[in-house]
């Protein structure tokens, strides 16, 4: 039997043809150039030029601001334009510094979303507080004026020994000067009280100061 030697070739042709039909009816082939992509959740290299500003900005997730930013444009341009056309619109402009800025923006992102989760506030310690109950200090018996340390016998004190806490008959046994002889050389009444301090008759203004008695004993004591 004899074949068409034009047959073969034919045949061939008409099941190329056929393969390139039913792959372009199931969606497989494509002669536009434009890929099938999720245009819902773009990726920076999913970008094409023939896709609209809009589309990347609803792809991407980025504000349309930040966009036009990126791009270099100025707001005024619709949203509406595909990328391809932005070369003649805006000079400089490169699909692919667009894509490896928006590489770069989601890197960021990255690194930012994670820092923000971990800067968790730290609670407060919870430190216990023990009840204490307050002691009662014990009362302290007021003394009116403290007991002088007592001299040893036939020990006489100067007139620049005397201090202002002394009383006047501390200060008259003590510097072996009369009392009454005391009363008189520091201006006072013959009826003062003795065991009145001389700090306190300096406070009251009837003498002026505890040299005052300081003087008047060595005076005395020098007769």
């Amino acid at each position: 039997m004899r074949v068409n030697p034009f047959l073969i070739p034919i045949l061939f042709i008409v099941a190329l043809l056929g393969t390139v039909f039913a792959a372009q009816s199931a969606g497989a082939w494509s002669t536009s150039g434009r890929t099938e992509v999720n245009a819902n959740q773009l990726t920076p290299a999913d970008i094409k030029g023939w896709m609209t500003i809009q589309q990347v900005i609803d792809g991407i997730g980025i504000p349309q601001a930040e966009l036009y930013t990126l791009i270099g444009i100025s707001s005024d341009i619709s949203a509406s334009t595909a990328l391809k056309d932005l070369e003649s619109i805006a000079p400089g402009f490169e699909l692919t510094g667009l894509r490896d800025k928006l590489t770069a923006r989601a890197g960021s992102s990255a690194i930012t979303a994670p820092s923000a989760a971990l800067a968790t506030p730290t609670p407060a310690p919870i430190v216990a507080t023990l009840a204490v109950a307050a002691t009662p200090m014990p009362a302290i018996a007021a003394t009116p004026h403290a007991t002088p340390t007592p001299l040893p016998a036939g020990t006489v004190l100067t007139g620049s020994d005397v201090k202002g806490r002394m009383t006047l008959r501390e200060v008259s046994d003590q510097c072996a000067v009369p009392l009454a002889a005391l009363l008189q050389a520091l201006h006072l009444p013959a009826d003062t009280d003795p065991a009145v301090a001389i700090k306190d008759l300096v406070a009251q203004g009837k003498l002026a100061e505890v040299a005052t008695v300081q003087q008047a004993v060595t005076a005395l004591q020098s007769k």
